[in-house]
């Protein structure tokens, strides 16, 4: 399964409004004006979301620390038949992908 660009960029969205919320936080406790605080959050807010996004997906590209599928080189020709589904169940149990 890949990652979409939409999925990314939701993930980018909940995590930037977390992090942005430590970062006004922070800024308002250093510098004790809200205005400014709201300026720092702003423009990390922006920035890392877009810094984030690219990041998310040239990862998504890169296979390190990722497992094979055990099914993904299988090329399909026509429409799986029902003893086909149950080779593929059993293939899928002995690997320890299905508990049955």
């Amino acid at each position: 399964m890949t990652e979409t660009k939409f999925r990314s960029f939701i993930k980018a969205i909940s995590w930037r409004v977390i992090a942005t919320c430590i970062t006004f936080s922070i800024a308002l406790a250093l510098t004790g004006e809200t205005v400014i605080a709201l300026e720092i959050g702003f423009f990390d807010l922006i920035l890392k979301l877009i810094a984030y996004f690219l990041h998310e997906r040239v990862w998504g590209k890169i296979n390190v620390g990722r497992k094979a599928h055990p099914l993904e080189d299988i090329k399909l020709k026509r429409a799986l038949e029902v003893e086909d589904k149950e080779l593929i169940k059993e293939k899928l149990r002995d690997l320890g992908y299905l508990d049955e």
